[in-house]
């Protein structure tokens, strides 16, 4: 098991570097150890005016005059009160004459209502300031200003990191504190000592082909409100101390993935899970007992064919389904219920699949009235469906007791994805996550990811389950026909981050426990 030295706990704690003198006089601001300050509060100095989307398709003489004309412009919408940088919501964007590459930095901003800003990394936008307080609009599903400030906005909808972790802002009117770190193309940023950005990969927006530039300017967006920064500091970060960082931030990722584990089933020597919180042994159900699983014909273990090793084949449509019993694995309860499934398939679903639906991952209690969740092939579509489904109790997800086919997509509680990309060649990597299941608290979700990148969430249903704890079981390959390797079940829902992560992982889940 993992443990953290005094060192990594310091350097990821956010406690590495005092924290910002909101008390510091105001014409002299004091940095941090380490830092140094590039706003002197008394003037522009270090600074002129930019905003990069004005003018980008020029080119030639007209460029040079749209960016002359920007820097002419600067002072007339930025001025300092009380050692504050302020502007009022239009006119080019603060931005430092100094570049960047690995670096800290922090600073603090006031802003008002409707008011939208952001801070620019290496010249590309960015750590995002909403107003927290506008509402969700179904129609515009891809602006999401009611979670908070933070997040890398202009990262692809549903990337990691677009969206922050947690809501982190202050009220109107109180000072709200940034420290962003960046490393790479990697961004870990604060709110108000709160982490809403874990190390997220930020893109380059100005070409998404490309990686993030590895030296930029610092700028500070205005736009459609007054808003106001200060104590504004920077530390450069050298190599070897990003060497450190990195180093620990592993550390510390799989020390809290290892912590969430609670089964892993490689399928290298057999069908019982290489480690486990509850119990190991694999079984198959015949008639009301669970016996001890053994390969068969009908599922058989595939030496050295797996992602990782070996793997678990499913040569033809059977009925031996291998299961894991709940206790101390998935963790369901009455209460408030959360976990993940990873796992890796191979297969064509339009060419290795027989006529029906197909499951390749359930979780069964009791009674499918009683809740019902799966990973399903749809049967009569080419090509296949791919979904992901958590039905609870029958009468909410299906009041008028209609077939499950019969139901418009957009009515069943589900993810669906049209073209999926499974084949023979290669392995596809599928996590569905739980949250709050049976919570009558807090809003229920389940949220569907291949290949590191989530495909969609189901939100907005009541996820009410009935099932007996200790019926529950994980069931694989329901009509399935192909391979799974690499099968582990976590205690709560991993993070964006944490599902790249572990798609990442070059010799999988076993390096999390060995």
């Amino acid at each position: 098991m993992m443990r953290l030295t005094p060192l990594i706990s310091l350097l990821l704690g956010g406690i590495v570097l005092p924290q910002i003198g909101s008390n510091a006089h105001a014409m002299e601001p004091t940095p941090p150890a380490g830092f140094h300050p590039i706003f002197n509060g008394k003037d522009l100095t270090g600074w002129y005016g930019l905003n990069p989307h004005d003018g980008a398709k020029l080119t030639g003489e007209p460029k040079e005059a749209n960016l002359k004309k920007q820097r002419a412009d600067f002072a007339k919408h930025w001025r300092i009160e009380n050692g504050e940088l302020v502007n009022g919501g239009t006119g080019p964007y603060a931005t430092t004459e100094a570049e960047f590459g690995d670096f800290e930095f922090r600073i603090e901003y006031k802003t008002v209502a409707k008011a939208d800003s952001g801070i620019y990394v290496r010249g590309t936008p960015q750590v995002q300031i909403w107003d927290w307080n506008q509402k969700f609009d179904l129609k515009n599903p891809t602006r999401k200003p009611h979670l908070g400030s933070g997040g890398l906005f202009n990262n692809a909808p549903s990337s990691p990191g677009r969206d922050p972790l947690v809501l982190a802002d202050k009220p109107f009117g109180e000072w709200n504190q940034f420290r962003i770190r960046q490393i790479g193309a990697r961004t870990w940023v604060w709110l108000n000592e709160k982490l809403v950005v874990d190390g997220a990969m930020m893109e380059n927006y100005w070409d998404r082909s490309k990686p993030l530039p590895a030296k930029g300017p610092i700028m500070l967006q205005t736009h459609g409100g007054e808003i106001r920064w200060r104590n504004l500091f920077v530390h450069e970060i050298g190599t070897e101390e990003a060497k450190t960082i990195l180093n620990a931030v592993e550390t510390e990722a799989q020390a809290k993935l290892f912590k969430a584990l609670t089964l892993h089933a490689s399928f290298d020597k057999g069908l019982d899970a290489d480690f486990a919180r509850g119990d190991k042994q694999c079984y198959l159900q015949q008639a009301k007992d669970l016996v001890p699983a053994k390969p068969n014909e009908e599922v058989k273990l595939a030496a050295d064919a797996g992602r990782f090793g070996g793997a678990l084949h499913f040569p033809k449509k059977g009925t031996t389904r291998p299961s894991f019993k709940d206790g101390g694995v998935l963790g369901y309860n009455a209460k408030s219920w959360s976990a993940s499934v990873s796992a890796w398939l191979r297969l064509d679903p339009d060419k290795d699949l027989e006529p029906g639906y197909c499951d390749p991952i359930q979780i069964v209690g009791n009674d499918t009235k009683k809740g019902y969740i799966f990973l399903e092939w749809s049967k009569d579509e080419t090509p296949r469906y791919f979904r992901y489904a958590i039905r609870p109790l029958f009468n909410i997800w299906n009041p008028t007791n209609v077939a499950w086919a019969d139901i418009p997509f957009e009515k069943r509680p589900m993810v669906q994805v049209a073209r999926a990309p499974f084949s023979r060649e290669k392995w596809t990597h599928v996590v569905f996550t739980l949250e709050n299941i049976n919570d009558k608290t807090k809003p229920p979700v389940g949220k569907l990811y291949i290949n590191g990148k989530l495909q969609g969430s189901i939100e907005r249903w009541d996820l009410t389950f009935d099932w007996d704890p200790a019926k529950v079981l994980l069931v694989l390959g329901a009509a399935y026909v192909g391979h799974i390797d690499d099968l582990a079940v976590f205690d709560r829902p991993l993070k964006d981050v944490e599902v790249d992560r572990i798609y990442a992982l070059k010799n999988g889940i076993g390096e999390l426990h060995k």
